[in-house]
């Protein structure tokens, strides 16, 4: 029988972590979910930024994406401007509500990774980053379940 501790702990992990970003957006009274807050956060590293390139970072849908950036549209927290470079596309962009929020989910970011990090030291946190990378990477290495 294999020993499963490995997938166990990142399992663990992941849903801890999925917890307590939905219990602090909660406290933000913010209507929205942990994936607008990817896109959100997409948008503030990938500036200039527009519907197609979210969908081809996520790999998901244009449809998907679209519906997610309407409800950060209905909620003023991002804007659509014209390209200067290209007529038929849109440059997504942070409303000044959206940047008060994305301070605030920076701080919630901030409280999670202090939390996260207590008592482990600065070469505990090089070996996980290392670990957890090359993981992933296997993991992305091949184009299926088979490999």
């Amino acid at each position: 029988m294999p020993d499963t501790r490995l997938l166990e702990s990142s399992f663990r992990i992941a849903h801890t972590l999925k917890r307590q970003l939905h219990h602090h957006i909660e406290a933000l009274d913010l209507d929205i979910v942990p994936m607008h807050i990817h896109v959100m956060k997409i948008i503030e590293q990938r500036s200039p930024c527009t519907a197609q390139g979210i969908a081809q970072f996520l790999e998901r849908d244009k449809a998907q994406v679209t519906r997610l950036l309407n409800t950060l549209i209905d909620l003023k927290l991002i804007e659509k401007t014209p390209s200067p470079t290209d007529k038929r596309s849109q440059l997504l962009a942070f409303t000044e509500k959206g940047n008060r929020v994305m301070r605030q989910i920076d701080e919630v970011d901030e409280a999670i990774i202090e939390k996260m990090t207590r008592d482990l030291s600065a070469e505990d946190l090089e070996s996980f980053y290392r670990v957890a990378s090359h993981m992933s990477d296997n993991l992305c290495d091949d184009d299926g379940p088979e490999g």
